[in-house]
């Protein structure tokens, strides 16, 4: 009797044991399987992470291609950056927690799809209108410059046409006059008997010129620059004024016109010397003669 309990007895601890051996290994291979299963998840969990990322790049990309979906692509950027984050912040993860994952990758990389196709179209069509606009752009500088160089040539030849319609005096002559004793004028070369001086001139012939009147002035001086016979004032073109000995008006019509002036002088005020005449049409000088008087 006492024989048989033992034998129970053992046999109890024995499959106790194996019991107990059984469990460890179930349990070991159970916690085997999770760890496999929990590092299976987390590195998809990464590459869910990875493939925003990339994602995010791709928007970076067309956003800085600025075209009028800039705004758009910005706003759907900045919700891929928020899911990104709170994935990698993600402790628990499932596979309830991964499907739910993968169906939102899979609609954004649809939505990418679409709005990137359509943003690569406003790019091509940017690029098209900037390169028809610098088209442009070097046509009107073409035409600028074409026009600036137009303008130097219309403002010389303006220039040229002001210069060559300015009227020019021919065969100007001054001449001194002594007055006999019936009053008529003879030529002199003597100071002391001039009582007047004659100047002749021609106004050239001028088709450019324009036609109308032109007030002519005849300046006597003597070698000091002093005017003789004083008649009136003169300001010059470039401002300056001087006083004039004679003045006629006369109507121009492009034709050489002949000019006689007799400007009287007192002979008293008349010593010897060079007398010069300088001729004025408006206010520009037109031409000069001297005469030396002894």
């Amino acid at each position: 009797m006492e024989e048989s309990k033992k034998s129970n007895s053992k046999f109890l601890i024995i499959a106790l044991a194996a019991l107990l051996v059984g469990i460890s290994i179930y349990t070991f291979y159970n916690n085997s399987e999770h760890k496999k299963l929990t590092d299976a998840i987390e590195v998809e969990k990464n590459e869910i992470a990875v493939n925003l990322d990339s994602m995010i790049a791709k928007y970076e990309t067309a956003i800085a291609k600025n075209t009028s979906m800039s705004n758009e692509l910005s706003l759907e950027r900045d919700k891929i950056i928020m899911l990104r984050d709170s994935v990698k912040k993600m402790k628990v993860v499932n596979y309830e927690v991964l499907r739910k994952l993968r169906s939102q990758l899979f609609k954004l990389e649809e939505a990418n799809k679409d709005l990137f196709k359509k943003n690569e179209k406003l790019t091509g069509e940017n690029r098209r209108l900037s390169s028809n606009l610098d088209s442009v752009n070097v046509v009107i500088t073409k035409q600028i410059a074409r026009n600036d160089t137009l303008t130097t040539v219309n403002k010389g030849l303006a220039e040229k046409v002001v210069i060559g319609s300015i009227l020019k005096v021919n065969s100007a002559k001054i001449l001194a006059m002594r007055e006999r004793s019936g009053g008529k004028l003879v030529e002199t070369s003597r100071s002391r008997n001039t009582d007047a001086f004659r100047i002749n001139f021609t106004i050239a012939k001028n088709e450019i010129s324009d036609q109308g009147e032109r007030s002519v002035y005849m300046q006597i001086v003597d070698l000091k620059g002093n005017t003789i016979a004083k008649k009136g004032k003169l300001t010059l073109f470039d401002n300056t004024t001087i006083d004039y000995s004679d003045k006629t008006t006369i109507n121009y019509v492009n034709e050489p016109i002949d000019i006689i002036s007799l400007v009287e002088v007192n002979r008293d005020n008349i010593v010897d010397g060079v007398y010069t005449v300088n001729i004025f049409i408006e206010n520009k000088f037109a031409g000069a003669s001297q005469i030396t008087l002894k």
